[in-house]
């Protein structure tokens, strides 16, 4: 190799040209504008997916509470009775009762719902976000509808419906199972 080529350029080398800066510049800012005008659609699909995933969590919770306690969790008289004064009650119950099973806050709390509050109230504490169903303390009562969901969303904060877990993990929307069920939306 010459020493005196290293670090050279080669002579035959050119640089661009302003029309070839101006096509890969346009190139760049056309593939830009695609992905900002997706970027509310891919937001929503990811939340989606990571509140489907809170449920699973929460549906393997409650079934690990259900194996390790023998029931499902009952919420006591004073607690429902008291929600009405202090509108943490019943929150704070389920998370206490669920904590050692990794029932968290952000588990407990849809990711659409926890980034519309904390844009309005950043000081303010997310609810949560599903509702689980009662049953009694029979062991294998919440097991024996499969059609019973086990949890269900407080609200259609995705678009396609309310989401619901049943007793295998599953999680779908209300208007599918209504679909599947022959009902029209």
């Amino acid at each position: 190799m010459d020493r005196d080529r290293i670090g050279k350029a080669p002579q035959n080398a050119r640089a661009f040209s302003l029309i070839e800066l101006s096509v890969a510049i346009g190139i760049i800012a056309i593939l830009a504008t695609i992905v900002l005008v997706a970027w509310p659609k891919i937001i929503a699909a990811s939340e989606s997916a990571r509140c489907m995933n809170n449920m699973r969590s929460l549906q393997t919770s409650l079934n690990s509470y259900v194996q390790d306690v023998g029931h499902w969790p009952q919420v006591p008289e004073e607690v429902e009775s008291s929600s009405s004064e202090n509108d943490f009650a019943y929150e704070d119950w389920w998370l206490d009762e669920l904590k050692n099973y990794g029932g968290t806050v952000e588990v407990w709390s849809c990711p659409t719902i926890r980034r519309l509050v904390s844009s309005k109230n950043p000081k303010g504490r997310p609810k949560t976000s599903y509702t689980p169903t009662p049953f009694d303390r029979n062991p294998y009562t919440p097991y024996k509808w499969s059609t019973q969901p086990w949890l269900v969303e407080i609200g259609n904060m995705h678009g396609r419906g309310a989401l619901l877990c049943f007793p295998d993990g599953s999680v779908h929307t209300i208007n599918e199972v209504l679909a599947k069920r022959g009902f029209r939306q």
